[in-house]
């Protein structure tokens, strides 16, 4: 309801919180920003070799963050409407936002910023699915790195529930069912029949999807009074590039008992 000085008229926010609450999702929020490998210090001065140590956009293969280029912490949990962004068509014409991005409100005096994370707390597809490299973390430059994977693991874009389909280069089908193990961490553990090492493979699975706040909340005040943002996120895989086989600790802790820890 609009605040109108003549009519009396205010904001209801027991009412505002109790839709979010009643009508909203628990979420998992993490504070986002960059990592200590991703930096630009302009007053840093320079290296005996003349090397501007100090300006680095991120470094391949960082054991901090994975060569994502930026860290997540303090992880909470949140209650807040989720959209999808189709819904959103004045965005989409701006050009604000793109298909396959959502928007989340939360309740006011919340803080939300550019680069945090945002975890869902129930499954659904990775879009079109995700192709990998058999044994990848152990080719190449990969050998030298900590990558945090055995031979006979790689890794996933995010925490995945269930397979729903899987196939290599050759045509060949696999099954979770008795070729390889999805444990609810962004591993793919192979035991069984696999592909070749090198072998290019396809997955589609169901997974609990990780989304950056790519851009500035729309902040939304009345009268000095915080009424809530709204929050336009993207996809992790889609708004970072991962260039690094690097796995975290977290990576590997079963998605249940990261949700509990929080």
């Amino acid at each position: 309801m609009t605040a109108h000085q003549g009519l009396g008229l205010d904001f209801d926010f027991s009412h505002m919180r109790g839709q979010i609450e009643d009508r909203g999702e628990t979420i998992i929020h993490e504070v986002g920003l960059r990592c200590t490998c991703n930096r630009e210090d302009l007053f840093a001065g320079e290296t005996e070799h003349g090397a501007h140590v100090a300006r680095q956009r991120r470094k391949f293969g960082c054991n901090i963050c994975g060569g994502y280029g930026y860290i997540y912490r303090k992880a909470r949990r949140l209650t807040a409407i989720v959209t999808g962004i189709r819904q959103s068509k004045a965005q989409l014409e701006a050009g604000w936002v793109v298909p396959g991005d959502a928007t989340i409100s939360i309740m006011p005096n919340i803080v939300v910023s550019a680069g945090d994370l945002i975890t869902f707390t129930w499954s659904e597809p990775v879009a079109d699915g995700q192709t990998l490299m058999r044994g990848a973390a152990s080719m190449g430059d990969n050998q030298t790195r900590k990558t945090g994977l055995e031979e006979d693991e790689d890794r996933l874009w995010y925490d995945a529930e269930s397979s729903i389909y899987c196939e290599d280069e050759d045509g060949r089908e696999y099954s979770s069912e008795s070729d390889f193990v999805l444990n609810g961490s962004k591993i793919l553990r192979w035991t069984g029949s696999r592909p070749l090492k090198g072998k290019a493979y396809t997955i589609k699975y169901n997974a609990y999807h990780e989304w950056v706040v790519f851009m500035p909340p729309d902040i939304r005040r009345d009268r000095n009074r915080d009424l809530g943002t709204r929050v336009a996120v993207r996809k992790r895989h889609v708004a970072l590039v991962n260039t690094s086989a690097s796995v975290s600790a977290s990576d590997k802790l079963p998605f249940c008992d990261r949700l509990k820890n929080c």
